[in-house]
């Protein structure tokens, strides 16, 4: 299949004659990268996660450039490259940026008079059934003390899961959705703490908005890249993760608990989250594919 990738690769390459080819790494990368490694044209490949896959291993052997997420990352590719890695951090949707609270506020239902802090839990777009049991656990002993924005995923349109789902209905307390599209930048705006997976697109946008995170990282059936994003965020002191699942729903509702009253402590981690990022990322990548493609 590689070996035919990469013939079907040369053929387009030799066809369109492209400048530069921009790699974002996984396994259908592989073939075309070597094919343009073959004709001569440069390749830039970026990689979102802290810990890079298989894919962009192999990938970074034939790259003019490496772009990574954090300075850590530089070291998990051999010596003989590292002059070619550049840290850039990951590209942030310039919406996200654009939210507004009274917004956010106005769609999940909540009154602007109400003082409750707003927590959002969010599964990403498939869902996430860990995440969605933990606000079925929590949602009634939370509702007195905060507010409830639940991303659920597309679990519930699908009908797969449904029996393990008893949610609760939307009120002036609790909002839900399976998935939220414009609407996201102004409630990630109006969320004072936010409960997650640590997928890299997930913490650098809601960095970018200096959210306090309690990450709940990916465990089986990944290859570890959430853990160890989640790793670099505790360990910069921007985030609280949590892993142990039989005492997932108490951690989540201490930290939580903690948080609601702790307004300097919300502050400081959502500091060193954003602290943490780069909110240029976007114009650093392309400053680098400019930089190439004027080049001889």
């Amino acid at each position: 299949m590689v070996a035919a990738g990469i013939l079907r690769s040369l053929s387009l390459i030799r066809t369109v004659r492209p400048k530069l080819l921009f790699s974002k790494g996984g396994y259908a990368s592989v073939p075309p990268v070597i094919a343009a490694w073959v004709r001569r044209v440069p390749v830039v490949t970026h990689e979102s996660d802290a810990d890079p896959g298989l894919a962009t291993r192999i990938i970074a052997r034939f790259a003019r450039r490496i772009l990574v997420p954090y300075p850590a990352t530089v070291g998990r590719f051999p010596g003989k490259l590292q002059s070619r890695v550049v840290v850039t951090g990951n590209p942030i949707r310039r919406e996200i940026l654009t939210g507004r609270t009274e917004i956010g506020l106005r769609i999940a239902g909540f009154s602007p008079a109400d003082r409750r802090p707003v927590v959002m839990f969010l599964g990403g777009s498939l869902g996430a059934l860990q995440i969605n049991r933990l606000v079925i656990s929590l949602s009634g002993a939370l509702k007195p003390a905060w507010r409830i924005i639940h991303q659920t995923g597309d679990l519930l349109k699908k009908g797969g899961r449904s029996d393990d789902l008893n949610l609760p209905l939307s009120d002036e307390s609790y909002f839900r959705d399976a998935f939220f599209g414009d609407e996201l930048p102004h409630l990630l705006t109006c969320a004072d703490v936010v409960v997650c997976r640590s997928g890299a697109g997930t913490l650098w946008e809601v960095a970018a908005l200096a959210k306090p995170m309690l990450l709940i990282p990916l465990g089986a059936g990944s290859r570890g890249d959430q853990e160890r994003n989640a790793q670099v965020f505790e360990e910069a002191g921007a985030a609280r993760v949590f892993r142990s699942e039989p005492t997932l729903a108490a951690d989540v509702a201490a930290a939580l608990e903690q948080l609601g009253s702790d307004r300097q402590l919300q502050a400081e981690l959502g500091r060193n989250a954003h602290q943490l990022i780069h909110i240029d990322s976007s114009d650093r990548i392309v400053t680098i594919l400019e930089e190439l493609l004027d080049s001889p």
